[in-house]
Order: C-alpha cells, then structure tokens, then sequence
C-alpha cells in the first residue's frame, strides 16, 4: 500500500489531467511532456490498479480512479500549500493546520532574496496603493524607501488603523515629527501599542497579508497575501485580539507627550 500511495503521489499530475476528461495516450503524453514508454508504464499501472479504463482509444477515469484522483490532488495542494506558508506555523503558536489549508491555499507568498531584501515590501505597498483603508499589527517599523507614500495615502484619505509596538511608534514619530503632525491632523490616522506582537497582519479592502520578519536583522522576510474569506475572518480576529489589548497613543504615559501625539489629542 505504500509503495502505490508513493506512485499515485508521483503520478498526480497525469491524474489531476485525467479529471479534466477522457485523452488518448499521445494526447497525455503531450501535456505531461514526457516519454512515450513512460506514458505507457503509468497509464498500464492506472488499468492494473482500475483507475481507468479504455474505451474508443481514449483513457478515463473510473469512478473509483475519480475518487482516488480528488484524494492525490488535494494531497498535494496541502504539502504545497504547507511548504510555501511553512513560516507561519514557526510564528503563530498552534496555529490549525486545517485553517491554514483553506485560508492559504492560494496565497501569493513574496520572499525577501539576497539581492532584492525589500521585495515582500514592494509586494505590501502594491496592496496598499489600492485600498481605501489599511488595519493592521507590526513589530518593525515603516521602511523608509515608502515612508513618503504611506503618508501621502493616509493624508488623501486612506482610513488607518495600527498597532506597532512603543519603541517603533517613538522612533517613527521623533524621525518625522511633521508627517506625524499632518497624519493626525487629516483624523485619518490611529496609533496603538503593544508589547508584544510576533508578526505583522495587514487588511485591506481586498486582500489580507502577513509579514514575518528576521530575528537578527528586523527586516521582511516573507509577505504573505490572499483574498480568501477564511484568511479574513482570521485576520480580523487576530487584529481585533491585538487592538483590544493596545493602549491608544494618547493615553500611553510616555509616547503622549511627543509633540505630534500631544498635538493631535488636544485637537480631539
């Protein structure tokens, strides 16, 4: 049984083929582009095994073939979606692996390369650039490369909402006391902190991302982004569990006297 469930691993694709409807044997040697003495092992292995059967030269699933093809397929889907998303589980404590399945499956995962280290947050941005609000938890702070486009798209309107932890938001603020001043002013801006926040969570009109980011360096490691519903409800729960726990900048004993913060409360 194992040596088949191994060939039947091997063989998904030819199966996940072979759903789409009855071929020939040169017709699926063309699309799996391999030998005609391989196409013929396999395909005899499947007759054997009554995976398929023949009729009028052409090769089709049984309904038992079926069956054993949805199986293999979605097998595979969930090694590969678990091998792409695999950063996840190391920053999500008990993070359900059935939830990463359907939330994740068809997630754009953007990685950080040695000689492109900002490409997850290019891959941020372009999400940013189309939404009208952006909600979200962050452990590091705003790469200052799209510092100014952040700005500008919170100043025009984009509503925001965000949890960085206190020494990012003081870094953040003392370094650009003036873009502060103005994304308070425009009511469009809402800091929070927290303690403690493993891993980045944004939400935006269409699509969800997590960032995880490196230990040594602080930098975004991998951005992970899907429009699916299941990884929304998640993301929605897990950013209202950090919001409900922040403290608003205002009331934060230290970080409420900068001049900006100050500023934009006693205008409220």
């Amino acid at each position: 049984m194992s040596e088949e469930l191994v060939e039947l691993a091997r063989r998904a694709s030819a199966l996940a083929i072979l759903r789409e409807g009855p071929l020939d044997r040169r017709e699926l040697q063309e699309r799996l582009e391999v030998s005609r003495p391989t196409v013929h092992r396999f395909t005899r292995a499947f007759e054997d095994r009554g995976l398929v059967e023949r009729s009028d030269g052409e090769l089709a699933l049984t309904a038992v073939g079926e069956i054993i093809a949805e199986t293999v397929t979605e097998f595979r889907r969930t090694v590969r979606t678990a091998r792409r998303v695999e950063p996840l589980f190391e920053v999500v404590p008990g993070c359900d692996p059935a939830l990463v399945r359907e939330a994740f499956a068809d997630a754009t995962v953007t990685t950080a390369e040695p000689g492109d280290p900002y490409n997850g947050v290019r891959r941020f941005m372009s999400i940013v650039e189309g939404s009208d609000t952006l909600r979200g938890i962050d452990p590091a702070a705003i790469n200052p490369l799209h510092l100014d486009d952040l700005h500008a798209r919170i100043v025009d309107g984009m509503e925001t909402d965000a949890v960085f932890l206190p020494e990012v938001v003081e870094s953040l603020v003392e370094s650009n006391p003036e873009r502060a001043r103005e994304a308070f002013e425009s009511g469009n801006l809402t800091l929070r902190t927290h303690d403690d926040i493993p891993l980045g969570v944004t939400l935006c009109d269409d699509r969800i991302g997590v960032g995880i980011y490196a230990e040594d360096t602080g930098l975004l490691e991998t951005y992970i982004d899907t429009p699916s519903p299941a990884a929304r409800e998640w993301a929605e729960e897990l950013y209202v569990e950090y919001r409900d726990e922040s403290t608003p900048l205002a009331e934060h004993p230290e970080l409420s006297e900068l001049p900006p913060v100050e500023a934009a409360a006693n205008d409220r």
